[in-house]
């Protein structure tokens, strides 16, 4: 008896542009790299850096403005 194919999904991680088979989507359809051995923490985790990333630029963006306002009065 034959075997059949096996189906191998490899897609193009949105945060470090690297071809991989294990991922997670989030809710916008942004697709991120996660190599993690299971009962132990991530090797890299590409989300949780995209999103401490996004919160950082947050951050100094309203710390920007702020300093925009204190300047004009």
């Amino acid at each position: 008896m034959r075997k059949g194919r096996k189906l191998v999904i490899a897609v193009k991680c949105d945060y470090c542009k690297t071809e991989t088979e294990s991922f997670i989507c989030d809710a916008q359809g942004l697709r991120f790299c996660r190599l993690q051995t299971p009962g132990y923490p991530p090797d890299k985790d590409c989300q949780a850096q995209h999103t401490r990333n996004k919160y950082v630029q947050k951050k100094e963006k309203d710390k920007s403005l702020f300093s925009q306002k204190e300047i004009s009065f």
